[in-house]
């Protein structure tokens, strides 16, 4: 298919980094405001429309989406007071509303909170998060615009259903400690603008937000994020400053102190900590890489004399919390989620069984009450949510998604490949059990790898219209994630990332070699940061796939620093402006390392107008190079217009979004005839 792509001028820019010549003759794509840019760009979503919409079943897959997304769909409640919080998005609805149930988890006969779609006609204003105050009379929760996530925040009183006057701009991704009487919360505000640098403040109900108090922040690197949040029975505020995906300084005061006492400062592992009783209990990966439980004393809150609960075991502990004065946690095992219930010295006396291996997070009542709320779900088990009573060890099932096709038509497989050094690497495969194995099926790869964020089974719905037309897909654990504890997400960080990209390509060579598919059929596909793995991997290994779907990607990785948010990865991928990690970013960043005589794959670059996390010129500007070079491979790029890097999308933005992605792929993989 020869396409007659959007003209792209060239204006030359060399310069000398470090001893070694960059040319960037695209680096004007990255001045949006620029009136060629912003034609550049209509022209280029044009082009990518005219192809999308043209091609067969698309309504007919559109249509399927709709139909799996057009359904109920309730999240686990958060209780303050005698107030069960839950997120309910009805079929039609653009977003979830927030729902208040009293006494009990009541999701058919719940009072309507905060309805999203009521602020604008089209969904592009969204709740972006909320915070109940203790007794659940108010809460703290934020809106923003076409996916900016740059949230102004609000107060709702819950009783009569009306906002306090009290309103806080610059609240993107805040924390909120409320106090107990409800006179006023700490909160973190954004005094970066487009660069996001937070600093903690104290806001008193009925002030002015300009009159509230500078509590903490100002003397923090830009790459270090404060956050606050309070114990649960009110009486502790904690501190933390997150130094990246792998470290933060931990501080906490009494409500009515002024000065914040520091637990730990200076060490390189995460602390996260609950107040029960006489103690704080932390979950950290200090001295240990899978996490363990400490505990020392509120009055002593001294590290050195900690005394550990529960140790460090060959799963991760994920998460903790209190019941009826057991300790309630998750242990993450090659993957999927185990649910544990222990006394308080750390003892196992209970272990909750699902009903297969899956995912599953936990929410408690208070620390006292007899039951808490989990919900689980596998790639062949819908998200469910039971409650549990640790008094009893019953539980009652409260919510199931429902779902509109055959489970037994489809099957999982669970195994482990070899990547490049030898590592073990875990992997799912799903696919139709009727479908013959004879290396010619159209596979999808996915992955990501990085910042501690691993992959669990999570139900495949959203798959159907790829897997029952005879597709098979596959996600790879790669390092950078948390499969294995902090040592895998070290193992695929800064300058060992070209681990990351080596076990993709690995799962995708044993994919082809155990003839599941082959180099024509196979196409991978990753989002932000997975949008950065795809790009590399397609860059370095470009003769193992047919095409690739590109979402709001990373790919200039000698500039990404220098826009938005993207200062605070410093710590996961390392500081272009510094010469030992440029040459290691320079060597694998995709845009820098495309090659004229090389043979690409088919890539379809997805991104957004207001995408505060990842800029666009990243994806422009790699296609803007690909598209010169292109053969017969098709490169498309799109700009979502009134968007951003995902969250606060309308159901249609949704629905149109993976729509595009599948018939793409599908298009690419020969499987829409």
């Amino acid at each position: 298919m020869k396409i007659n792509y959007p003209e792209t001028k060239e204006i030359p820019l060399r310069e000398n980094i470090f001893g070694i010549l960059i040319e960037d003759p695209y680096r004007y794509l990255e001045n949006l405001d620029d009136e060629y840019v912003k034609n550049w760009i209509k022209k280029q979503n044009e082009l990518t429309r005219k192809i999308l919409d043209s091609l067969p079943q698309r309504e007919k897959i559109k249509n399927e989406y709709l139909k799996i997304f057009s359904k109920e769909r309730i999240g686990i409640p958060t209780i303050y007071g005698n107030k069960y919080f839950f997120l309910k998005r009805k079929k039609d609805e653009n977003h979830a509303v927030l729902y208040m149930s009293r006494d009990k988890f009541d999701p058919k006969n719940a009072e309507e909170v905060i309805n999203p779609n009521k602020w604008d006609k089209e969904g592009l204003i969204s709740l972006d998060f909320f915070y109940p105050s203790f007794d659940g009379k108010y809460i703290a929760f934020g809106k923003s615009k076409e996916g900016s996530e740059a949230s102004i925040l609000y107060i709702i009183d819950t009783e009569n259903k009306k906002l306090l006057s009290d309103t806080i701009p610059e609240t993107k991704w805040t924390s909120i400690a409320w106090l107990p009487d409800n006179s006023g919360f700490y909160y973190g505000k954004n005094e970066g603008k487009e660069k996001f640098l937070p600093r903690i403040y104290f806001h008193k109900i009925g002030e002015r937000y300009e009159n509230d108090e500078y509590i903490f922040g100002k003397e923090l690197k830009d790459t270090e994020i404060p956050s606050i949040y309070s114990s649960k029975d009110g009486n502790y505020v904690f501190l933390e400053v997150s130094k990246g995906w792998n470290a933060n300084d931990l501080y906490f005061k009494n409500i009515n102190d002024k000065e914040f006492i520091p637990i730990a400062k200076g060490i390189e592992a995460i602390f996260e900590a609950k107040i029960y009783k006489d103690y704080i209990y932390i979950r950290t990966n200090y001295d240990a890489p899978n996490y363990k439980l400490i505990r020392i004393p509120v009055k002593d809150p001294d590290l050195k004399r900690s005394e550990t609960i529960i140790k460090e075991g060959k799963g991760v502990l994920k998460e903790f919390t209190f019941s009826y004065g057991k300790i309630i946690f998750t242990i993450k095992e090659d993957t999927y989620y185990r649910l544990f219930v222990a006394n308080l010295k750390g003892e196992i006396e209970y272990e909750i069984k699902t009903k297969e291996k899956g995912s599953i997070w936990i929410r408690e009542k208070n620390y006292e009450d007899s039951e808490f709320y989990y919900a689980f779900t596998s790639f062949l088990y819908p998200l469910s949510i039971y409650k549990f009573n640790v008094k009893n060890l019953k539980e009652e099932l409260i919510f199931q998604e429902k779902f509109g096709f055959n489970l037994k038509e489809y099957k999982q497989e669970f195994l482990f490949y070899e990547s490049k050094d030898g590592t073990k690497i875990p992997m799912y495969l799903i696919y139709k059990k009727n479908i013959k194995l004879e290396g010619k099926n159209p596979l999808i790869l996915n992955g990501y790898g990085g910042f501690g964020i691993g992959i669990s089974p999570f139900f495949i719905e959203s798959l159907i219209p790829f897997l029952k037309r005879g597709g098979i897909f596959a996600i790879a654990g790669i390092r950078g994630g948390d499969e294995y504890g902090e040592n895998w997400h070290k193992e695929g960080m800064r300058d060992k990332k070209q681990n990351v990209f080596d076990d993709f390509i690995s799962a995708a060579e044993f994919l082809i070699n155990k003839k599941y598919t082959n180099p024509e059929k196979l196409a991978i596909a990753g989002g932000s940061n997975g949008g950065l793995l795809v790009g590399a991997v397609l860059t370095q290994r470009p003769d193992l796939f047919k095409a690739v779907y590109c979402g709001v990607p990373l790919l200039d990785m000698i500039r990404y620093h220098k826009f938005g948010v993207a200062h605070i990865w410093i710590p996961e991928y390392g500081n272009p402006d510094k010469e030992e990690d440029f040459k290691y970013l320079y060597a694998y960043s995709p845009y820098h390392n495309l090659k004229e005589d090389k043979i690409y794959p088919s890539v379809f670059f997805k991104t957004s107008e207001f995408d505060g996390r990842v800029h666009p010129m990243h994806a422009m500007k790699m296609a803007a190079k690909m598209q010169k070079i292109a053969k017969d491979n098709i490169v498309l790029l799109y700009v979502e217009p009134k968007a951003g890097h995902g969250a606060g999308k309308p159901l249609k933005k949704i629905i149109n979004s993976i729509t595009d992605e599948y018939i793409f792929l599908m298009w690419q993989l020969g499987m829409l005839w």
